[in-house]
């Protein structure tokens, strides 16, 4: 029986009552983060072309994206290590930024409390490669040729804190650039690379 059939039966406690209204607000938030991903991700897989392109600060863009994911971070007691100096990059800007949130809000859910994740930027020729680490639970070796598959979820230990749509988001984003991205994840770290072109 549903939690919200229960509760229009009555005879409840008020810390059942509590518990039952935490349940329904945590899935019905779930579920319309996955209708906006969904939107998302079918909007951007139309997409062939970047119609929005211009030259803007890259490192800019990635401290406003950790700036804007502050509660999240602090309420795990976790401190972001920004290793990069000043670059620019002629990119969608609301596209990438969506990569970037995608990719440090995964950092921050999946770090160990009380750790630090990392991001820098590296430039090699005429790109620039973006990593973003975490340490904290791996990522089974058999998952990760499947890690950017849309509502792929690796494990139990990811379940439940997504919807398997991020990470398929970012995959097309970074193709739309021309880019790649990719992911290692062994000894208690996992990183995610963005390679694109500047």
């Amino acid at each position: 029986m549903g939690f919200a059939k229960l509760l229009k039966r009555g005879n409840l406690s008020s810390e059942e009552q509590r518990e039952y209204i935490d349940v329904i607000e945590e899935e019905s938030g779930r579920l319309s983060n996955m209708a906006v991903g969904i939107l998302q991700l079918s909007k951007i897989e139309n997409q062939s072309v970047l119609r929005q392109k211009h030259m803007y600060n890259l490192s800019e863009q990635i401290r406003n994206c950790v700036l804007l994911l502050e509660k999240k971070w602090t309420e795990k007691g976790l401190e972001p290590e920004l290793v990069f100096d000043e670059y620019e990059i002629e990119a969608d800007e609301d596209l990438l930024k969506q990569v970037w949130l995608n990719l440090i809000d995964n950092a921050v859910k999946f770090s160990e409390p009380d750790c630090a994740f990392r991001i820098s930027i590296e430039k090699a020729d005429n790109r620039i490669r973006v990593n973003v680490a975490n340490t904290g639970p791996d990522i089974p070796a058999e998952s990760l040729p499947y890690i950017f598959d849309k509502f792929y979820q690796a494990d139990e230990s990811h379940s439940g804190k997504g919807n398997g749509i991020g990470l398929a988001v970012v995959k097309r984003i970074v193709k739309l650039h021309g880019g790649e991205v990719g992911v290692q994840s062994g000894g208690g770290k996992t990183e995610f690379t963005v390679t694109i072109p500047q």
